[in-house]
């Protein structure tokens, strides 16, 4: 048994080295695509929290901004008066009238 293993090792035509540098070969260009991944996905986190940060530092202005017409507004709230009102032209009204919708009549011709 040991025999015919042996002769058939030795009517195969194996090169050692070709195969490791094959193997080599492989191993780097692996090596090298794994690598370009790397640089591609710490890239793409990095660019992302970069522009995290800026629309969190948009929002925080824009929140500011708000508060700054929210105290705008309620310092005019404050006065609006009856007679401030009289001074832009306005009357005070009697009798309060709204508007209510009623549902329509109509024929439905053509359905």
């Amino acid at each position: 048994m040991m025999a015919t293993i042996q002769r058939t090792i030795q009517t195969v035509p194996f090169d050692l080295n070709k195969s490791l540098r094959s193997i080599a070969r492989y191993a780097w260009l692996s090596a090298g695509v794994f690598f370009v991944c790397y640089l591609y996905f710490v890239g793409a986190i990095t660019f992302s929290i970069i522009k995290e940060q800026g629309l969190q530092q948009h929002t925080k202005t824009l929140i500011s901004s708000m508060s700054q017409q929210e105290m705008a507004y309620l310092t005019i709230q404050k006065n609006l008066t009856q007679d401030y009102a009289g001074q832009l032209g306005l009357v005070a009204t009697t009798i309060v009238s709204f508007a209510t919708p009623k549902q329509a009549f109509a024929w439905n011709v053509g359905q």
